[in-house]
């Protein structure tokens, strides 16, 4: 095969190109496998499905991982895709997350497979012999070349079947287009000048005719050295020595100053799985490096019988071997020579589908300098260098490196220089395709995810969960301070920039929504120390069988007595009275009123009167007043409803634990109780108003509404039917536990895990991320690492926000909660107002 000289691509349909030897080649783009977070064993899983890979596929081919960059418009149409109505305050907060990223666009690595669609038999190598001869004479005399025919693409495309029932459907193979290797040429020629595009959204390739590529591909024009940059007096064969990189230069782009370097030596002791994944290494990297794997896979049996003949050969060495021989040393080195070759056999026997795999592992670095470009390779050198792996930069090989990273292009002689032969098995260590994705593929913009050095967005999208059939609700833990509530008003202060309603439980002494209420064009903030609007549910929903009916469940609860109680029974007969408009009463004050009154039944008058007096109790308190004050309704219409519940007290656990108990409770417990019950369904009737109306109910501290039976009972309620109502739960407090039943919990698909510097703690809440993710690793990771407080005692800016979060596909990655750009929204999100004082 002729050297590559030249961009090689000649034709493409569909998914196959052909060359100008006449080679086609079949091309897909995969996805990666989680990988950067997991544990032990699920990195083994990760290894194992490599391994299924390269046993697999056997023959030539060549795997590209390539960093693709996501411009700021990409990440800003994503934020405003499926919003209803762009709002004035959306688009601010779009805009000015585009001038952020401007400067420092997120990347994501992005990986194709490259296989000649070749076969061994006479009639198809004379086919590729008959082709090629016919492209170069065409091109000598300037005729036009003749596109492959209608058969041959026939005979192709069986053969890409072929190939793709071998690949793994793990990895999600895509058939690569025209569009993705323009991408890939253009992202070869102008890589580190210009930035690429993401390949996001990309269809399968389509069979559209015959593209003549060589037309439309870039023919890039290379310098080695940058030599045609030096005068006379700098061309020193010392100074040509220094210059190991590539000066690359596109049609219509800026030189790219590029460098090549590949694997020449493995460590001699070998190396441990996991820890020694000699390719994605260079994934975690936080700085933009491509690689380039040319692989040749033959099955163990054709190498076994090519072991026996070197088996011969070293016995035939035995024998002939002499005592002088044996003394100077022959016969040692003969020794390992068979000791080397039985446990490489050895291996090869471990499996039945094992193959040998011979390849070279290619890496490549670029800037807008030479001095960058070699500036990125040092650090990848340095990181291998500490595992004793050598990483060598062929002086005069930079063009053939190049072009060996190229698609369909003749391997080189470095190439082949460069080769490092093992197993499948040893081979899968390298897990190479591997991502770290997060969060869905568009919506609000609520993290960076720090898994890996290759930092990218996080987007949430409730709403789309919802419609896709997926719970949106998510809950948080952590200690005090670690960022769980701001989360929660971040995402809160998105969602309903981008539309949708939000109701917050906060039972703070300093009111931390209240800042966010203000700043929204409508809002409700009920303070039950000091309310300005009514909760009364009969102003809520009038004399309706919904305002009947939250009534008697309000006042059973309030009053201490049951449903089938005397009191009950009388309360329900009353409110029916109401409904049918046989008795006035608009409001609870009026409610009270009339059961004092002459109105009621003479035989009922008794009861009435007990049961007015009961409500005396809640009537004349200051806490009372959110129900039975004269006070407006609360809007059903406002952007977002706050309740701030500080102050109320909540019974425990004990107090609720028998009916004597319950007998006992302060008349604060009895009115926390039900005023938490009553919220949660004034909660829930609001995100069912509406199915098509986005809603976020959002409980601060839930352990105070999870902690009372009732209120339990309507979150987890919502948790569970939420979704057909375009509805999402969300839930923070410090230990896994106060988030509820076992049920309750496990019913909430994203979890988060802030800060916890509690060991017993820090279990408890990895246990409730992901089970697997309780080890002292992770344990270490959750009270040291995220968020560490300084010898201040403080959070250095840059790492506040820091959590473990699993999404809403189970994937567990290290993220970085980003709170609004928007100065006025932030400061909304993050100030604490002044500590309210409880009345006297």
């Amino acid at each position: 095969m002729a050297k590559t000289i030249r961009q090689p691509v000649q034709w493409m349909r569909g998914n196959v190109f052909v060359t100008r030897d006449g080679i086609p080649h079949g091309m897909w783009v995969l996805e990666g496998l989680a990988y950067g977070l997991g544990t032990d064993t699920q990195k083994n899983v990760v290894r194992a499905r490599h391994q299924d890979f390269f046993q697999s596929i056997t023959g030539d081919y060549t795997i590209l991982g390539l960093v693709g960059a996501t411009s700021a418009d990409e990440v800003v149409a994503k934020m405003k895709n499926d919003v209803p109505v762009l709002t004035e305050q959306w688009e601010r907060e779009c805009e000015l997350t585009r001038q952020q990223l401007e400067a420092f666009p997120p990347g994501r690595r992005c990986y194709f497979l490259i296989v000649p669609l070749t076969k061994a038999d006479p009639r198809t190598l004379l086919s590729q012999a008959r082709r090629a001869g016919t492209t170069s004479i065409a091109s000598m005399l300037g005729f036009p070349d003749t596109p492959p025919s209608g058969a041959e693409y026939e005979n192709w495309l069986s053969l890409v079947e072929a190939v793709e029932h071998k690949i793994p459907m793990v990895f999600k193979p895509r058939r690569a287009g025209y569009a993705d290797l323009q991408w890939i040429t253009a992202h070869q020629t102008g890589r580190g000048v210009v930035s690429s595009t993401s390949l996001e959204g990309q269809p399968p390739a389509q069979d559209t005719g015959v593209w003549s590529s060589g037309a439309f591909l870039p023919e890039p024009h290379l310098d080695e050295g940058g030599l045609t940059e030096l005068t006379d007096s700098m061309k020193s064969r010392t100074a040509i020595l220094k210059r190991r990189w590539l000066r690359v230069e596109g049609p219509e782009t800026a030189p790219s100053y590029q460098q090549f370097a590949a694997v020449g030596l493995t460590p001699q002791a070998g190396f441990v799985f996991p820890g020694g994944e000699f390719v994605n290494v260079a994934a975690e990297l936080p700085v933009d490096i491509d690689f380039c794997l040319r692989v040749t896979s033959t099955p163990a049996a054709r190498i076994k019988a090519k072991n026996r003949r070197a088996e011969r050969n070293i016995k035939d060495q035995y024998g002939q071997r002499t005592g002088r021989d044996s003394l100077m040393g022959a016969s040692t080195e003969l020794d390992k020579s068979a000791e080397a070759l039985g446990a490489y056999q050895e291996a090869l026997d471990a499996a039945e589908r094992e193959v040998e795999i011979a390849s070279t592992i290619i890496f490549s670095t670029a800037s807008s300098d030479p001095d960058s470009a070699q500036s990125l390779m040092r650090t990848l050198r340095d990181i291998y260098a500490s595992d004793e792996w050598v990483i060598d930069i062929p002086l005069g090989g930079q063009k053939d490196l190049f072009w060996d990273c190229w698609p369909g292009s003749a391997p080189s002689k470095t190439c082949a220089e460069f080769t490092q032969i093992t197993t499948g098995y040893n081979y899968s260590m390298g897990v190479p395709l591997t991502n770290d994705d997060l969060g869905m593929q568009h919506g609000f913009r609520l993290a960076t995810n720090i898994t890996t050095g290759r930092y990218s967005p996080v987007f949430m999208n409730l709403a789309g969960l919802s419609e896709n059939d997926i719970s949106g609700s998510f809950a948080s833990t952590g200690e005090l301070g670690s960022g769980k509530t701001t989360t929660l008003k971040t995402i809160g202060s998105h969602a309903i920039d981008r539309g949708a309603q939000l109701i917050a439980v906060d039972h703070s002494d300093n009111q931390e929504w209240a800042a966010l209420a203000k700043e929204l064009t409508t809002s409700n903030r009920i303070d039950f120390l000091a309310p300005d609007t009514s909760l009364d549910p009969l102003k809520l929903y009038g004399q309706t069988q919904q305002g009947v009916r939250e009534t008697l469940s309000l006042m059973t609860l309030l009053l201490g007595v049951k449903v089938t109680s005397t009191e009950g029974l009388l309360l329900n007969s009353e409110l029916r009275k109401v409904l049918n408009k046989e008795v006035e009463a608009t409001n609870l004050a009026d409610l009270r009123r009339h059961l004092d009154s002459n109105r009621i039944e003479p035989r009922d008058r008794e009861v009435a009167r007990q049961v007015a007096r009961l409500m005396d109790v809640f009537t004349e308190s200051d806490y009372g007043q959110a129900f039975f004050g004269d006070l407006p309704p609360m809007s059903f219409e406002a952007q977002a409803t706050i309740f701030c519940t500080h102050g109320l007290e909540l019974p425990s656990k004990d107090d609720l634990a028998t009916e004597s108990s319950r007998a006992d409770m302060s008349v604060e417990k009895v009115f926390g109780r039900a005023a938490y019950a009553f919220l949660a369904r004034v909660g829930k009737n609001i995100m069912y108003a509406d199915d098509s109306q986005e809603t976020l109910f959002m409980v601060s501290e839930a352990h105070h509404m999870t902690s009372v039976p009732e209120g339990e009972a309507v979150i987890k309620d919502v948790v569970k039917t939420g979704r057909k109502h375009k509805g999402a739960v969300g839930l923070d407090t410090h230990a896994a536990s106060e988030l509820g039943s076992a049920e309750l919990r496990a019913l909430i698909p994203q979890r988060f895990v802030y800060r916890t510097r509690d060991d017993a703690l820090a279990r408890e809440n990895l246990t409730y991320l992901d089970p697997s993710y309780a080890t002292p690793e992770y344990v270490e990771v959750v009270t040291k690492d995220l968020s560490p407080l300084g010898s201040d005692g403080k959070v250095a800016l840059e790492r506040r926000g820091e959590a473990l979060y699993r999404d809403p596909f189970n994937r567990v990655g290290k993220v970085k909660i980003l709170i609004p750009q928007d100065p006025r929204r932030a400061k909304a999100v993050l100030t604490t107002p002044p500590r309210v004082r409880a009345a006297a």
